[in-house]
């Protein structure tokens, strides 16, 4: 296997003329910063509105039925400023979480725990084809967040992943897609995400998390697409190393080097120590309905664990801990920026304009035509509200009449609502967490872009197809 990676990693060197620095990129606060004075022009021309909002079992809800235009708020150059307070502010709970996270995997690779596990995985797996190995992978992670939801968590999976992959003669985009596209089809066809479907399940008073079945089958068609969509990448990639989105852009990420990884009896109590861990985390959100407070609490405790199981001081452990969160300080941060523009939205008053807006087009259809229009309307609006409990508490409301009105189910209108908002996540320049993670891989977004907008594509037409057979088999209860 060594002398294999030694002859593939010949291949992807980047020769020095071809090379760009950190300086040449656009960084993604400078992509976000456009993105935010353009989104302070367009508020000041988008109607103010306002619908009520009505208590409904401890949450605030949206009354569909009682939208109106309001007196025009504009926003200028002091909105534009706070809005990058108000942007943290809002986002502070799951930067805690990744910073958290962050710097348990800290400990975890100090300690050199995360580069055996990754070495010993490549050994044994030194005869087992990539495409083996990359369906195995994405199994995993695309369940694993198909139940918990936390694609999110994807950030700290990337330096596992991508060394392993440049090893294997791949680049970054093969390596972070794995993680990503997992995620995208675990997310956006969750079978159980409290973020969303559980919220949308219990606004439509339909049983929560019913038709899991059916969400399962749409699962594990979107994983094979985009298992395959990688494949072929990966194909062109390996074949002509030039042809990566990625070539002649430099990393940090370097591939496995050729020593073979020694187990101590350390780094044993260490990983010991560490699954038990991560499967506490994973009961945790199954079972007892962990939230950011109690995952960022456990990642804290994760970090302590295994630091002493491996024998390290606690001096030594704060160390590794802040180095952690120094490595993902950048990805983490970029985070706010995103929030910053629906805070300028929210402030000019025009979110609920916009969704009034798409809500009078989604009426006087077929059921078939009117299920469609819910999901793409949900997609246009995660560009908007790049928040699926947010989205579910603003637009569930408005569904449900709307599916009434338009003789769709509710279940089928939670579905469109579930596809709309998961898989655009993976693509639009709003979501933090994406950008972060991109940051984290070290791709630029417009290369991301480049690679994952056909797929997308395909994905919508996936999820049309789905909503389309959920409305002729009436897919229910109701």
């Amino acid at each position: 296997m060594i002398k294999a990676i030694k002859g593939i990693m010949v291949g992807n060197t980047i020769a020095d003329d071809r090379a760009k620095t950190e300086d040449d990129l656009t960084h993604p606060f400078f992509a976000l910063l456009v993105i935010l004075v353009i989104a302070v022009v367009a508020a000041n021309f988008i109607p103010s509105g306002a619908y009520e909002r009505v208590a409904f079992e401890g949450r605030t809800i949206v009354d569909a039925n009682s939208f109106e235009y309001v007196e025009k708020k504009y926003v200028g150059i002091s909105e534009f400023f706070t809005s990058f307070y108000y942007g943290f502010k809002s986002t502070s709970g799951l930067m805690a979480l990744i910073f958290f996270a962050g710097g348990a995997f800290g400990v975890v690779k100090n300690i050199g725990l995360l580069e055996s596990a990754i070495k010993a995985v490549s050994f044994k797996l030194r005869n087992t084809h990539f495409s083996i190995i990359a369906l195995v992978m994405m199994t995993l992670i695309g369940t694993q967040i198909a139940f918990t939801s936390l694609w999110e968590l994807s950030i700290v999976m990337i330096p596992m992943v991508v060394p392993l992959v440049l090893a294997l003669g791949y680049d970054r985009v093969v390596g972070a897609s794995i993680v990503i596209l997992a995620a995208c089809a675990g997310f956006g066809a969750a079978l159980t995400n409290p973020l969303f479907t559980a919220i949308a399940h219990k606004i439509a008073e339909l049983p929560i998390y019913s038709a899991m079945w059916y969400r399962g089958i749409v699962f594990v068609v979107v994983l094979a697409v985009c298992y395959i969509y990688l494949m072929v990448y990966a194909a062109k990639v390996k074949k002509d190393p030039k042809k990566s989105l990625v070539y002649g852009i430099e990393s940090d990420y370097k591939a496995l080097d050729d020593s073979i990884a020694e187990f101590t009896a350390p780094l044993k109590r260490a990983g010991v120590a560490f699954l038990a861990m991560f499967a506490f985390l994973l009961y945790g959100v199954i079972s007892l309905g962990f939230d950011f407070p109690e995952i960022s609490a456990t990642f804290v405790a994760l970090a302590f664990v295994v630091g002493l199981a491996y024998g390290s001081n606690l001096n030594k452990i704060c160390k590794m801990f802040g180095e952690g969160m120094k490595d993902i300080f950048f990805a983490a941060t970029v985070m706010f920026f995103a929030m910053a523009v629906l805070h300028v939205l929210k402030e000019a008053q025009t979110i609920d304009t916009i969704i009034a807006f798409f809500a009078d087009l989604v009426t006087g259809h077929s059921p078939i035509v009117t299920a469609n229009l819910m999901l793409f309307m949900q997609s246009a609006i995660n560009f908007f509200i790049p928040s699926g409990s947010g989205q579910a508490l603003i637009t569930m409301p408005i569904m449900v009449p709307l599916a009434d009105l338009g003789d769709v189910n509710r279940q089928v209108a939670a579905l469109a609502s579930q596809l709309g908002d998961g898989f655009s996540n993976f693509i639009y320049p709003t979501n933090g967490t994406l950008l972060a993670i991109l940051m984290a891989a070290g791709i630029p977004y417009s290369k991301w872009f480049k690679f994952f907008f056909p797929l997308f594509l395909i994905l919508m037409v996936i999820s049309a197809l789905a909503v389309s057979i959920a409305v002729m088999i009436n897919l229910g209860p109701f």
